[in-house]
């Protein structure tokens, strides 16, 4: 995650002294970079599962098809990502969640990863705490939750949250409760089994994930409740740097997915990553609300 950009092709020769105009502007042109931060389970960048992540997939699928470019693939923290492409260079990421904040530097295809929405994860044995915050659906009011200063939680810093929960985050900046954290997925999670926090925000596939990894108790189990006021699914999408080079990358993007059929074996990963009643669910989801139907006119 901390490794530097790759030098494209025809750096060397500019080092050296000999005039070569416009050699990177071609190798920028025709190599795509794509930085990879090690985010379970959408790209698993270390362990027995190494690649096997739902974006990891896609990206394989995606690059198998698109000859044309020389693709790289980099390990790289968030906050690199989104600085680097703040500062012009010519990067990619494989899952982005798209934000109003993130469209000003970032170019987004159109929907490539399909998944349930953020929920409130919390241990089992201390679900009854937020039973003041819960309507009568079940689902947790975000905005009054994280007022209440007795409740700690953690958030990620660069992370992508839906409006209602970052609306909550920034109403709340600054109170000792609410806590901001570094882009260490597994910290939180391992903060919560522990009993050091009583609540994050995350994906139902996460919570599979690491309840898997960490190894739970029967105490500590996680549960996960919906969150008031958002939709049942979320579209992840590539991003790439603004401007004319991202584009063009983004709508071969599109091209790709467009052929990819109504159930992409990506997709197919990503429902294989939930426990059975969020699978359950995912279907019903996907079977009203999927983005990969044929298109009528």
């Amino acid at each position: 995650m901390r490794a530097g950009l790759i030098r494209l092709a025809g750096a060397a020769v500019v080092a050296m002294g000999i005039a070569a105009p416009g050699a990177n502007a071609v190798a920028e042109d025709n190599t795509v970079t794509w930085l990879l931060p090690d985010y379970p389970p959408v790209t698993i960048s270390h362990g027995p599962r190494q690649g096997t992540g739902y974006a990891d997939i896609f990206l394989r699928y995606l690059t198998e098809r698109t000859p044309e470019y020389a693709h790289r693939r980099e390990s790289s923290s968030m906050s690199r990502v989104f600085g680097l492409m703040q500062q012009g260079q010519p990067v990619c990421h494989p899952s982005l969640l798209k934000t109003p904040e993130r469209e000003a530097f970032v170019d987004f295809s159109g929907p490539v990863e399909f998944v349930l929405p953020h929920h409130i994860v919390v241990r089992s044995d201390r679900v009854s705490r937020l039973a003041p915050y819960r309507n009568a659906d079940g689902a947790v009011d975000v905005g009054r939750l994280m007022k209440d200063s007795g409740l700690v939680t953690t958030y990620q810093e660069k992370r992508g949250y839906p409006p209602v929960v970052s609306a909550a985050l920034k109403a709340s900046a600054g109170q000792k409760h609410i806590i901001e954290t570094s882009a260490d997925d597994e910290g939180p999670f391992r903060q919560l089994s522990a009993g050091w926090i009583d609540y994050i925000v995350a994906y139902p596939d996460e919570v599979n994930w690491f309840s898997e990894t960490l190894k739970l108790t029967d105490t500590a189990k996680f549960e996960y409740l919906p969150i008031a006021g958002l939709d049942e699914y979320v579209i992840g999408h590539v991003g790439c740097t603004k401007g004319p080079w991202g584009r063009k990358v983004v709508d071969r993007v599109d091209e790709i997915v467009a052929k990819a059929g109504t159930r992409p074996e990506w997709v197919e990963a990503e429902a294989r990553l939930l426990d059975p009643a969020a699978a359950r669910r995912f279907e019903e989801v996907f079977a009203r609300n999927s983005p990969f139907r044929p298109r009528t006119r």
